[in-house]
């Protein structure tokens, strides 16, 4: 998995129109995880990789494993 360019499609899925903690509290993490899931720093747990995926409308393959 390549963690930045998985942190550039959450910042491309979050858009302009959502805020780091508006995603970050409707999936149960806090908005630094967030932004570092966003910045390539780390990449999430399984649990919050559906959560992510969920909340966005796509499969967490689509997310984290197109493109490897």
């Amino acid at each position: 998995m390549d963690a930045k360019r998985i942190g550039q499609k959450l910042r491309e899925l979050r858009g302009v129109f959502r805020t780091q903690e508006e995603v970050a509290t409707a999936v149960g993490i806090d908005r630094a995880m967030l932004s570092r899931y966003e910045n390539g720093q780390q990449i999430p747990s399984d649990e919050v990789k559906l959560a992510l995926a969920q909340y966005y409308g796509q499969t967490v393959g689509s997310i984290f494993f197109a493109n490897e």
